[in-house]
């Protein structure tokens, strides 16, 4: 077997593992975005008990999850709808039935694939641009408190 005919097997599979690492991505970003709702907000209650290293240091965790899925989404939902007009087309060359009702099905259900691609992408996007505004805020405020307290050492 050829190394065409083996990514060609591979790549019938369709779209349906994209789907899957999508829906996986979009409940991980659910759960970093309260996560970070819940932190910064208590963070921000106590930003004069951390250095300033270690105040941005929490602030900014996990955030480079949101950037990545925010980024890359649309290319893997991009990907499985490339996947799933492949296997649309194979579907089409190997039917007993020809018409385009066959393809339109396929690339259908394929385009699926970019949907939810950019429907994990643009939340994470906006809540990665929220929380850096965010953060950004909260640092201001932490260096003009350290400023007005010089008492409390860092």
């Amino acid at each position: 077997m050829g190394l065409t005919e083996l990514l060609l097997k591979m790549a019938l599979i369709g779209e349906e593992p994209v789907l899957i690492l999508l829906l996986f991505m979009s409940v991980v970003a659910v759960a970093v975005i309260i996560e970070r709702l819940i932190s910064i907000s208590s963070l921000e209650r106590k930003m004069l008990d951390y250095s300033p290293v270690e105040l941005k240091l929490q602030l900014e965790k996990r955030l480079g999850i949101l950037a990545t899925f925010g980024n890359n989404a649309p290319f893997i939902g991009l990907f499985g709808t490339v996947l799933g007009v492949m296997k649309a087309f194979h579907d089409l060359g190997v039917s007993n039935e020809f018409g385009i009702r066959v393809v339109m099905e396929g690339i259908s259900e394929a385009l699926v694939a970019t949907a939810l691609g950019l429907f994990v992408a643009i939340p994470c996007v906006i809540a990665y641009n929220f929380f850096v505004r965010k953060i950004k805020k909260i640092l201001l405020l932490y260096e003009e408190k350290k400023n007005l307290s010089p008492e409390i050492e860092e």
